[in-house]
């Protein structure tokens, strides 16, 4: 099975951008960045040091429901291209563990699925996860804060 990992669309920034706000109706935070982590969840890029950069709350989900999570992301202040790299982590991933996490189509956790796994492998628990025709697509978080890092799902033809 041949997998693509993303962050934000497109439009979901441009969208959060124009709105001024997060998803808890507060403001969108403009930080400058010293030139350390604080990787764009669009690109995948690193603020350069000096450059404006975006740090929000964010619901990575279409739907409300008791699973789906809000936390903390950085966005590119500036205009950005999104991360294309097909089942290519990037290099922003670079802590050594993450946990990884499956989703039904109505975006419920599926119980059981929930792994912390090291960096490397990543793909390899999402595909395993991703066998069951109940997930619709994993979720790739920070093991540590739980911050959302991106989304996996089937690579479509």
């Amino acid at each position: 099975m041949r997998l693509t990992f993303s962050g934000l669309p497109t439009t979901t920034t441009r969208d959060i951008k124009a709105s001024g706000s997060d998803t808890y109706d507060l403001p969108i935070e403009t930080h400058t960045s010293d030139g350390s982590a604080s990787p764009c969840r669009h690109c995948f890029g690193a603020t350069p040091k000096g450059e404006p950069y975006l740090i929000l709350a964010h619901r990575p989900f279409e739907t409300v429901n008791a699973y789906t999570e809000t936390g903390p992301i950085f966005l590119c202040a500036a205009d950005c291209p999104a991360y294309d790299a097909g089942a290519v982590l990037p290099d922003a991933l670079n802590s050594p563990t993450y946990l990884v996490r499956g989703y039904s189509a109505d975006e419920r956790i599926k119980y059981g699925t929930g792994s912390v796994v090291n960096r490397d492998s990543i793909l390899e628990r999402a595909g395993e996860i991703l066998t069951n025709d109940a997930i619709a697509f994993v979720d790739v978080r920070s093991a540590m804060n739980n911050c959302w890092q991106g989304r996996i799902t089937r690579a479509v033809d």
